[in-house]
């Protein structure tokens, strides 16, 4: 794959190249420009005719695609978010135009252009907040992806070109590596991998989450990713934000799917039974409004009735005479034990929360002080319940 260029010629040359030779991978590169880029932008700080370079080298539409993308990466270098907001979209409308007429070729391309539109789009909106000003800039950038998704969906054409296959081994294709056999594979409605995870990151920003699951019906069409030649990283992404989806729905069925999988291949360092040091548990204090949009707040809170149940199973099995009525007074002793202060009432409330759910068969009697189970399974397992026991 060509490095990333460090001035507008070599840019204009690398992208004239891969399109006279359907290179999608060094097209990709050569639209992959950041803010890391010093060379490129003190060159386009020092005002060449970009115009000139861009149109001496390229025919239409890739000639203003690339000259919105310089303009783009100036503009974000100054720090005019709004402006470079505005270049990168005009810039992925010219993508469009050339993508719609292409065979598959450009597709990995669709990585850099949507990963440059939600950057821009993110900017912008905070740049627009900051002045008191409705941030709208990452829905726009999500209908513009939504175009590239309904390119890649509809595509017509037979499978060994279509556009469906989106990431579909783009790495693969990238390297040489026998991508005919995998473009031969069913199911191509998978492919559009790219744009799903880049719409993904765009709903979740905006808290517009209903899309999401319009976008995964659409997309996979009663299929799944597993066992298709995707980027593992594309594949990674693509399981966090259902997991997150699943969490948010309350669907423990998926998310213990997805939780198996992601146990299954990755080590574990989790240890059980002892604390965390208190210089490890301090960084994790505060930026609670971070934590909270980044989902991390909601898991605590769902995993919270599960830990409870837990730790009153635990208590129950260990009274002495195995009665069926157990003393809440006890439940907060045993709380009480690990620095955990509660009144009755707050203990009988959780109690009550966890029968609603089904995690204790039982009820509670107030006026004698205890939680009175059944005597056959009071603490139904988890897997019944839909969830991965962690007893």
């Amino acid at each position: 794959m060509s490095g990333v260029p460090s001035t507008a010629q070599q840019a204009a040359q690398t992208i004239s190249q891969a399109v006279s030779r359907q290179d999608g991978a060094g097209l990709a590169a050569a639209l992959r420009l950041d803010l890391g880029n010093t060379a490129l932008i003190a060159q386009l700080n020092s005002s060449p005719p970009l115009e000139q370079i861009c149109g001496r080298a390229l025919v239409e539409p890739w000639d203003e695609l690339l000259l919105e993308q310089l303009h783009y990466i100036k503009a974000a270098a100054a720090g005019e978010h709004e402006a470079a907001y505005s270049h990168c979209e005009r810039a992925a409308a010219c993508f469009q135009a050339a993508f719609e007429k292409e065979s598959d070729w450009p597709v990995p391309a669709l990585h850099s252009l949507c990963l440059n539109l939600r950057r821009a789009a993110a900017a912008a909106d905070a740049a627009l907040v900051a002045k008191g000003e409705r941030a709208a800039r990452q829905q726009e950038a999500a209908r513009t992806m939504q175009k590239f998704f309904q390119v890649c969906v509809t595509d017509r054409a037979p499978l060994p070109v279509s556009k469906k296959w989106g990431s579909v081994a783009v790495e693969k294709l990238a390297a040489g590596q026998g991508g005919g056999a995998v473009r031969a594979e069913a199911g191509a409605r998978v492919g559009a991998l790219v744009v799903i995870n880049a719409l993904f990151h765009v709903y979740f920003a905006i808290n517009n989450l209903r899309l999401c699951q319009n976008l995964i019906r659409a997309a996979l069409d009663g299929q799944t990713v597993e066992g298709r030649h995707f980027a593992k990283a594309e594949v990674v992404t693509y399981k966090y934000f259902t997991g997150r989806l699943a969490l948010l729905n309350s669907d423990f069925g998926d998310l213990n799917a997805f939780e198996e999988q992601l146990a299954t291949h990755q080590q574990r360092f989790i240890r059980h039974g002892s604390y965390l040091q208190e210089e490890v548990s301090r960084k994790c204090l505060g930026g609670v409004s971070e934590v909270s949009r980044h989902g991390s707040y909601l898991l605590v809170e769902r995993s919270k009735l599960i830990v409870y149940r837990n730790f009153f199973r635990r208590v129950a099995l260990l009274h002495p005479d195995k009665s069926t009525k157990l003393d809440i007074k006890r439940f907060q002793a045993c709380l009480k034990a690990t620095n955990t202060e509660m009144e009755v009432d707050e203990i009988e409330c959780i109690l009550a929360n966890l029968i609603y759910c089904g995690y204790i068969k039982g009820y509670i009697s107030h006026a004698h002080g205890k939680l009175v189970v059944s005597k056959g399974a009071p603490f139904p397992p988890l897997r019944e319940l839909g969830l991965t026991s962690a007893v």
